[in-house]
């Protein structure tokens, strides 16, 4: 809102009225100039109906003139927030701020990166945490091209690779092997670090240095241990400090988010102060740490209310996390359509989303940096993947009931996803970006009636609002009392690591 400026006169200083002119009353001000006689005037006459001229105060000049440019500055300000910037819609509004870095500018999340080699002989995405941390396997008729494609890589770098991994082993060897692949790359299809897992205890990877890439063949014994872990928020909320703080690597914050991904989203809902309890494997290599294996059971307790999940593959079953009831910890739709990525914790206060309507179609808008990984929040069809207009590049799931997930302004889809396409619940399907008519990288997201409708999107946006319901089947009555009795060393573990 514009300020009022109040004008202000010098009062003692004298105006043209006060030395001579005529008052309003039509008086007989002093003589200006010595030898004229007065004369009086007809009132009826043109003249002394004239009203005097009024001299111009300078200071009330200035006033005027400010308080016309800070009108015309606000007037364009609002120009701005409610005709051009976003989808230039003028009834668009927000019923919260979602202000977070990114921009459109260069920077955001998994920028090209030159050098990425960190020098730890066996942990290759080592100083890694910032870029796209993705995994696949060489399935049945799988080559390594194929496999990397789906995970974004350009065509480019893929030759590269593998121009590189032949001279350490043959290429024709990996197709179909099952072998796990797991990359670090960036926003733009570029490779940091890739690592293929032959067998148990023998990896071929690679990371880029400023002669290209530098690939090393290991071979030690592989040692499984299981771990507990007990993470308390600091006062900045965030969950990678957390893990540094108690002496874990920054890769175990994504299996941690994954999971919780169900029913809380750890860079929203969680508050300093909350506390997560986690068993899990931690994958030796001779002497070294490699990597984090399954995490078999979490607690969470917090801002976001209280749970507690535990992996199990029930007889003639699909394995999974259960609650200590053995019902399912699976909801249909996933609590955020984000993969973890690191994120500045001053930025968190900002991330919740926010509900905007367009031409009429209601959808939940998400400020995240350029490049940041979006999830699938179900399991669907792809059912358009194009550029529309002032949306920008936008992705379309058809889910089981029908129902349309609808991704917009996105920077660009992973991998070679076309119409028909099956997605899973939390695959990478695509990146943050601005490629609609905003000036500032988001997502936003509609959920969409076999009508055409826009549905209310709370079940997203609002954890204290219904949520989804559970999906898949809880472990058989008959199964009960054994999965108690299994899992009852994990629950005393982890409550006595939270006490």
């Amino acid at each position: 809102m514009a300020k009022r400026h109040n004008k202000h006169v010098d009062e003692r200083a004298p105006t043209r009225s006060s030395r001579g002119s005529r008052d309003r009353s039509g008086g007989a001000g002093k003589p200006r100039s010595r030898g004229k006689s007065n004369r009086r005037v007809d009132s009826n006459s043109p003249e002394a109906k004239a009203k005097p001229l009024r001299e111009r105060d300078p200071l009330e000049f200035k006033a005027r003139n400010r308080t016309l440019l800070l009108l015309l500055v606000l007037g364009l300000i609002n120009a701005w927030i409610f005709v051009w910037r976003d989808d230039g819609s003028i009834d668009t509004f927000a019923t919260e701020a979602a202000v977070i870095g990114g921009g459109s500018g260069s920077h955001g999340f998994a920028d090209p990166l030159d050098e990425a080699c960190a020098g730890d002989s066996v942990r290759i995405f080592a100083g890694l945490d910032d870029r796209l941390r993705l995994e696949t396997k060489l399935g049945e008729g799988r080559t390594l091209r194929l496999a990397l494609l789906e995970l974004g890589v350009v065509s480019e770098t893929i030759d590269e690779v593998e121009a590189a991994v032949r001279g350490t082993m043959d290429l024709g060897m990996l197709t179909g092997s099952g072998a796990p692949v797991r990359i670090a790359g960036d926003r733009e299809g570029g490779l940091q670090a890739i690592e293929i897992e032959l067998s148990e205890g023998h990896l071929v990877q690679a990371c880029r240095s400023s002669g290209g890439l530098e690939v090393r063949n290991i071979q030690h014994p592989l040692r499984i241990d299981v771990a507990v872990i007990s993470l308390e928020l600091p006062d900045d909320g965030s969950l990678l400090d957390a893990l540094v703080e108690a002496g874990q690597t920054p890769e175990l914050a994504n299996l941690i988010a994954q999971t919780l991904a169900q029913d809380v989203d750890v860079d929203v809902d969680t508050r300093p102060g909350d506390r997560i309890q986690v068993l899990v494997e931690k994958r030796y290599l001779g002497k070294h740490f490699h990597r984090y294996g399954k995490l078999l059971a979490i607690r969470y307790g917090g801002h976001a209310g209280r749970l507690a999940f535990y992996r199990y593959a029930p007889k003639q079953g699909r394995e999974g996390f259960f609650d200590q009831d053995g019902q399912p910890m699976r909801r249909e739709l996933l609590r955020t359509p984000f993969a973890w990525h690191p994120v500045d914790s001053d930025a968190r206060n900002s991330m919740a989303p926010a509900i905007e309507f367009v031409d009429g179609r209601m959808g939940a808008v998400y400020r995240r940096p350029l490049g940041a990984p979006i999830v699938a929040l179900a399991d669907g069809v792809v059912t358009a993947i194009d550029r529309q207009g002032e949306e920008g590049l936008v992705v379309e799931i058809e889910l089981a009931d029908r129902r349309k997930l609808r991704y917009s302004n996105l920077l660009r889809s992973l991998g070679e996803l076309e119409e028909g396409d099956e997605v899973e619940q939390g695959q990478v399907i695509a990146l943050v970006g601005n490629s609609g008519k905003t000036p500032v990288s988001r997502l936003r997201l509609e959920l969409i009636a076999p009508t055409g409708e826009r549905l209310d999107p709370a079940a997203l946006t609002d954890r204290r609002k219904s949520r989804a319901g559970r999906v898949g089947e809880p472990i058989p009555a008959a199964q009960l009392d054994r999965f108690v009795e299994d899992t009852q060393s994990w629950r005393r573990a982890m409550r006595k690591a939270g006490e």
